[in-house]
């Protein structure tokens, strides 16, 4: 038996016990990631006799399904079920690849869909060779502006909607060609989705946000960035303060990932990333 729902903050509670139990490090896996995006990616909430999944749209349009529960409470022909409806199972980690047997399944993974995992205490340090052009960066940024930090909260929604707009603008793009509108309604349920961030000023303007959420007991997850790009050297600052803060919590923050963007890659890479964590596409041969 299955039952197809829309997503929506009833499944809340759900989702986060499900997240809590798989204790995996993968950005995808947490309910505002899944709560924003759940239009852009078609998010369903699918129940089976095996346990729950998430059905959704990938940016091809073609379906996949994200397993919410140990696999191994499934037996094959629930998986070749799923498969048939839904096309493929994604994002799986590594350590989930022994429940498909190479006999039975194709498995693939594309480097664009890897997420960029960062010590902390090294994008809290910026020391080493790999950090010289963004040390020089956070200097001259030191060297120009005093930034004055607070909480996110509905206090400031003004000054981050301000950023965010100001960014938008910045981009040249349509809205529907970034991620605009769910960073909007991250700010405006901020507290709703649990979740964590900092607003930055210089000279008492708002400059530059960041907003995340805990993956698991050791890895932070940043979701958003945005600032004005007048102030040189904001970005190194934004990333370096949030992992002074975020240091003694968690040994481990996930940047995400880049989307196949050559810029995104590029900046990413551009931090030393500790790993690139896969995530596999499994589909039936």
């Amino acid at each position: 038996m299955e039952k197809l729902e829309t997503i929506d903050f009833q499944h809340r509670e759900l989702f986060i016990d499900s997240f809590k139990q798989l204790n995996l490090p993968i950005s995808d896996y947490t309910f505002a990631n899944i709560y924003l995006f759940r239009k852009v990616s078609h998010y369903e909430f699918l129940t089976t006799d095996c346990g729950l999944f998430i059905c959704g749209n990938n940016k091809q349009g073609q379906r996949y399904v994200m397993p919410l529960n140990d696999l191994r409470s499934c037996d094959m022909q629930v998986f070749r079920d799923l498969l048939d409806k839904q096309g493929f199972f994604f994002p799986i980690p590594q350590e989930w690849l022994s429940f498909f047997p190479g006999d039975k399944f194709v498995i693939t993974s594309n480097d664009s869909e890897s997420d960029y995992i960062y010590l902390t205490e090294n994008m809290a340090s910026f020391k080493g060779k790999q950090y010289t052009r963004h040390r020089n960066h956070l200097n001259q940024f030191f060297s120009s502006y005093r930034p004055q930090a607070e909480s996110i909260g509905m206090n400031n929604l003004t000054g981050t909607m301000n950023i965010l707009q100001e960014w938008q603008n910045d981009s040249g793009l349509a809205l529907d060609k970034t991620d605009f509108e769910q960073c909007s309604e991250a700010l405006h349920k901020f507290s709703e989705l649990a979740l964590w961030g900092t607003i930055y000023y210089i000279d008492k303007e708002p400059a530059g946000f960041i907003i995340g959420e805990a993956l698991n007991t050791d890895t932070f997850c940043l979701h958003f960035a945005k600032a004005s790009k007048k102030y040189h050297g904001i970005y190194e600052f934004m990333f370096n303060d949030t992992a002074k803060k975020l240091q003694s919590q968690y040994k481990y923050l996930n940047f995400e990932e880049d989307m196949g963007n050559k810029n995104l890659r590029r900046t990413k890479s551009s931090y030393g990333p500790e790993m690139l964590f896969k995530k596999y596409c499994i589909c039936l041969k």
